[in-house]
C-alpha cells in the first residue's frame, strides 16, 4: 500500500511557491516574455454577452492585463486605470502627462508602463502610489498608422523597452536607474520578446535586433523591404517558440529565424498587405495582417498557408489563442472567433459606436462602400482616423475565467461573458 510521507511536503510547498511566482510576474501583453499569446482553454461562447463596460475619456489602443482580481488598462486621456475584474469599478487611477498607448507589464506587485510623455512608470499595483519614473529622450510617432508604444516586459529585476528616441532601454525594476542602453536607427514601439538569454525586438529601421541581456548585440537582420515600405519597418511584437522567432513587418512578409544566428528558416509573403501579430497554437502560426482583410494560419515549421478567412478590415493586434479558437478585433468595431482547425470566422460581439457607424463604411456584405476613396478623395490618412468612430479594436484580448476583456477606440473597456 502506497502511503505519502512527510518527505514530500517540501515538494508540494514548491509547487505552490511556483505556481505563486508565476502568477506574480507572468502579467504580459500576449501573456507571457515570449509573446505566444496562448489562454487556458476557454467556454467563451459564440454570443457572449456584456459582463461590464467601464468608459474613459480617450482612445483606446493598449490591451487589457489581468492581476489577481484587478484589470489594467491605460487610455489616450493620459490615465492609467485599476478596475475591479468582476464588477469593472475603479479601484484608483494614475494621471501622466501623456497618452497612454502601451500595455503594462506587472511584476511582483509593481505596474510598469510607458507613457507618451517620455516617461517609463512604476506604480504599486494595490494603491497606484508612484514608486518611481525613468525619462528616455522623448517619445515621437512614425505616422498615423503607428498606434502603439513599446510595451515592457520584465524579468529577473529587469524592466526592458523600446522608446520613440531610437533605443532600446533596460532599466532596474526596483530602482528604475538605467542598466543599459541600445540605439538603433528607428522608433522602437514593439514590444520586447525575451528568452532565458536574449532580448528579440523589431524597429522602424527595418532591422530585427538580437540582444544579450548586458546590451550588447548578438546579431541583426534586415528586413527585405518592398516598393512603397522599401525599409520594411517593424511595428509589432515578435513570438519565439523552439529555436524560432517569427515577427511581421510593413513589407508584407512573414519572417521565421534561427533564434542563435539569424539565419532564415523561411518568409511568408502576403501580397499587398502589411504583416501585424503572430501567434502559436501547436504546429500553427495564426497571424493578424492589414490590408489583405483576412486572418492567415500558417504551418510554422515550413511557413506553408493552411487558411486564410476573410474579415471585413484591418487587424492591428494578435489574436489570442484559447483552445481551438482565436479571438481578436478589427478597426469595424467586432470580435471575431476564428476556428483555427476549420478555418472559419464568425463574429461574436459588436461594440456600440459599432452598431451605430459601421454603416457609415460598410455594406451589408461586409464590403467596403464603393464611393468611400471618392468620398474622401484618397485621403487614406483622414479615412482611417474616421474609422475609429466604429469603436475600433487595438486591443489583444485577454481571456480569464471564461471572460473577455478588451478596450476600444470609442475609450470603453468592456468585459463579456
Amino acid at each position: 500500500m502506497f502511503r505519502l510521507k512527510c518527505d514530500w511536503r517540501p515538494i508540494i510547498i514548491l509547487f505552490i511557491a511556483v505556481g505563486c511566482f508565476y502568477q506574480l510576474r507572468g502579467q504580459h501583453l500576449a501573456r507571457s516574455l515570449d509573446r505566444q499569446n496562448y489562454a487556458a482553454s476557454s467556454n467563451v461562447g459564440l454570443k457572449p454577452s456584456l459582463k461590464w463596460k467601464f468608459q474613459t475619456k480617450g482612445k483606446l489602443f493598449s490591451s487589457p492585463i489581468i492581476w489577481g482580481d484587478v484589470v489594467f488598462v491605460g487610455s489616450c486621456d493620459s490615465n492609467l486605470y485599476a478596475l475591479n475584474k468582476t464588477s469593472g469599478d475603479v479601484l484608483w487611477t494614475y494621471k501622466t502627462a501623456g497618452e497612454i498607448r502601451s500595455t503594462v507589464a506587472v511584476d511582483a506587485g509593481i505596474v510598469y508602463f510607458l507613457s507618451a510623455d517620455g516617461y517609463m512608470y512604476a506604480l504599486d499595483a494595490q494603491t497606484g502610489r508612484k514608486l518611481w519614473q525613468f525619462s528616455t529622450n522623448g517619445e515621437k510617432s512614425y505616422d498615423v498608422w503607428d498606434y502603439f508604444l513599446s510595451s515592457p516586459a520584465v524579468v529577473d529585476g529587469v524592466v526592458y523597452f523600446g522608446s520613440g528616441d531610437h533605443h532600446i532601454y533596460a532599466v532596474g525594476a526596483k530602482s528604475g536607474k538605467l542598466v543599459w542602453k541600445f540605439l538603433t536607427g528607428g522608433i522602437v514601439h514593439a514590444a520586447p520578446t525575451l528568452t532565458r538569454e536574449h532580448v528579440f525586438i523589431g524597429s522602424f529601421d527595418g532591422y530585427f535586433y538580437c540582444l544579450k541581456k548586458d546590451g550588447t548585440l548578438d546579431w541583426r537582420f534586415k528586413t527585405i523591404g518592398e516598393r512603397y515600405f522599401p525599409k520594411g519597418e517593424i511595428q509589432f511584437n515578435a513570438v519565439v517558440a523552439d529555436s524560432t522567432v517569427y515577427f511581421g513587418a510593413r513589407d508584407f512578409n512573414v519572417y521565421a529565424l534561427n533564434t542563435s544566428n539569424g539565419s532564415g528558416f523561411w518568409v511568408y509573403h502576403q501580397p499587398g498587405s502589411w504583416t501585424s501579430v503572430p501567434s502559436i497554437v501547436d504546429e500553427k502560426l495564426v497571424v493578424t495582417m492589414s490590408d489583405s482583410y483576412s486572418i492567415l494560419v500558417l504551418n510554422r515549421i515550413d511557413g506553408m498557408k493552411i487558411a486564410e478567412p476573410k474579415v471585413p478590415l484591418n487587424t492591428f493586434s494578435s489574436a489570442t489563442i484559447a483552445g481551438d479558437a482565436a479571438f481578436f478585433g478589427t478597426l469595424d468595431g467586432v470580435i471575431y472567433r476564428l476556428n483555427i482547425k476549420k478555418g472559419e470566422v464568425v463574429p461574436i460581439f459588436q461594440t456600440e459606436s459599432s452598431k451605430k457607424n459601421r454603416q457609415l463604411f460598410l455594406n451589408g456584405e461586409n464590403m467596403l462602400h464603393a464611393d468611400l476613396q471618392q468620398k474622401y478623395k484618397n485621403d487614406i490618412t483622414r479615412l482611417f482616423a474616421d474609422y475609429l468612430q466604429m469603436g475600433s479594436v487595438f486591443s489583444t484580448l485577454w481571456i480569464e475565467d471564461n471572460r473577455l476583456y478588451f478596450g476600444s477606440a470609442d475609450g470603453a473597456i468592456y468585459a463579456l461573458e
